[in-house]
């Protein structure tokens, strides 16, 4: 964990997220940002990720098999969950909640046959 960060919680993050693009989104936007990242916030709880700052790369790639593997959403939600998730990450990074440049390690690129990869 950086020493410039500030501890910062998912469920907050999602809220403050939310919060600031209120006036740039639709409310139906608005809506599925807030379910994506009510996942996002749920997977975190379950394995004790209480702090944002604690968020790493590995994190990311687990929460995104997880939701592949056992959610078994469409190709087109997986895609939308991570492009929504990757814009409230550099929100994050944005309010030193995250380390720089994890916003961008997220990929909703698709390989062979439907096959995920980073």
């Amino acid at each position: 964990m950086s020493e410039d960060l500030e501890p910062f919680d998912p469920a907050t993050a999602k809220e403050m997220y939310l919060e600031a693009r209120i006036h740039d989104l639709a409310q139906s936007t608005l809506q599925s940002h807030d379910y994506r990242l009510k996942q996002f916030v749920q997977w975190c709880d379950s394995i004790g990720l209480e702090n944002l700052n604690d968020i790493t790369r590995r994190h990311i790639h687990q929460f995104r098999v997880k939701r592949r593997t056992e959610d078994d959403p469409s190709i087109t939600a997986i895609k939308g969950q991570l492009a929504t998730l990757r814009v409230s990450l550099r929100f994050c990074v944005s309010i030193d909640a995250v380390e720089s440049g994890l916003d961008g390690e997220i990929t909703t690129d698709i390989g062979v046959v439907g096959q995920w990869y980073s």
